[in-house]
């Protein structure tokens, strides 16, 4: 599997290690200068993460991870049009879990489900998509698979989901066309 031909990619969130980069690099993606102003073909942004070892959470915490990423996507609106990007929204808990354990990773998630949304149909007119997708904590190969076969051109058009990378078969993030 390789990306389309000049494509860039820029990771930024506190969660992001180097390994999503590296495993998007083996994928023919190059990665971006978080300052420049040249096309982003895809962005992958996580969140701050928020439940503690005890299980305590803070609501204005949450509020402004929401916030940090909310402001990641949008000061990058230029750039992703201008490359007809793919925003992918990476946490690792699920939107439903805002009720149950995980609560403060939970609220971020159901939270920045709803931008999602809010981008998707907003941002549609100049191309540019946006997903959440649920890493289950595994924020490296896995999501660099995924992320990769949403961003090919031959790709489903999918804009505004939630995609949990543990429900997608394996067999469907070869490369399209293979």
């Amino acid at each position: 599997m390789t990306a389309p031909t000049d494509r860039h990619v820029l990771v930024c969130g506190p969660g992001t290690d180097g390994t999503l980069i590296e495993a998007l690099g083996a994928l023919g993606w190059t990665p971006a200068d978080p300052h420049a102003t040249t096309p982003v073909g895809l962005l992958v942004i996580t969140p701050t993460p928020q439940d503690g070892d005890d299980g305590t959470w803070s609501a204005a915490a949450a509020m402004d991870a929401t916030a940090e990423v909310i402001r990641g996507i949008t000061e990058r609106r230029e750039r992703l049009r201008s490359g007809r990007g793919l925003v992918v929204v990476a946490v690792a808990t699920p939107p439903g879990r805002a009720a149950v354990r995980s609560a403060g990773d939970g609220v971020v998630a159901a939270a920045l489900a709803m931008s999602v949304q809010l981008f998707a149909v907003d941002w549609a007119p100049d191309g540019v998509r946006c997903l959440l997708v649920v890493t289950g904590g595994d924020g490296g190969e896995p999501l660099a698979r995924l992320a990769h076969w949403l961003a090919a051109p031959d790709a489903p058009a999918l804009t505004g989901q939630t995609i949990d990378v543990a429900a997608v078969d394996h067999a469907t993030l070869r490369a399209p066309g293979a």
